[in-house]
């Protein structure tokens, strides 16, 4: 059983990473969303925490709090159950370099999925566009080489899940609500520079 999983999934793999090296402008753009887009993230989630407009200090706040747990899930998850990166076990067409540890589940999927997918569950309309970016940060990883289909799906589906579970559950219990009450996160930017003057 598992072997027939592995192999579809090096059929998907190959039928994706063949293509990888041919276009220069399309390789620029994966190992962008391979490699740097999650700084794109990281910045977007500093303005949120900085500004705090429409309560964004509190999706930043359970953004980070959602993607430092799925972190956690993937690295218990990688202990029990290592595979090899395609580059280890095969010859692939590889953009970036990364070290050969485990491939399973994808951290980058996971922490671009459960990000992408706070930021919707709280601004519907702009967080579309930022979900189609943590879809393509999860297929770039496929593109250049470093991840299996299977190891971007299950991270991203991971991503999505805690997601609902940190919003729908976690921080609806007494204690996020009071956290999340605090006047940290209710002060806006102006409010917080106002008080200085």
């Amino acid at each position: 059983m598992l072997s027939a999983i592995n192999s579809v999934d090096y059929t998907i793999f190959h039928a994706v990473n063949q293509y990888a090296s041919h276009v220069k402008f399309v390789d620029s753009l994966m190992v962008f969303f391979a490699d740097y887009a999650q700084y794109v993230l990281i910045v977007l989630l500093g303005l949120f925490l900085l500004i705090n407009k429409n309560g964004s200090r509190v999706v930043a706040f359970q953004a980070l709090c959602a993607c430092a747990t799925g972190v956690i899930i993937n690295k218990v998850i990688s202990l029990f159950a290592y595979r090899d990166r395609p580059f280890i076990s095969h010859h692939v067409n590889q953009l970036i370099d990364h070290a050969a540890n485990s491939s399973f589940p994808s951290d980058h999927a996971t922490s671009a999925l459960v990000i992408t997918f706070t930021i919707w569950l709280h601004f519907k309309r702009s967080g579309r566009m930022w979900i189609v970016m943590g879809a393509l940060i999860a297929f770039s990883r496929v593109w250049v080489g470093v991840h299996y289909p299977f190891d971007v799906l299950t991270g991203a589906i991971l991503g999505c899940v805690l997601a609902l579970f940190i919003h729908y559950v976690i921080f609806n219990t007494k204690m996020m609500r009071a956290i999340t009450n605090l006047s940290i996160f209710r002060k806006s930017a102006y409010d917080e520079q106002s008080q200085y003057y």
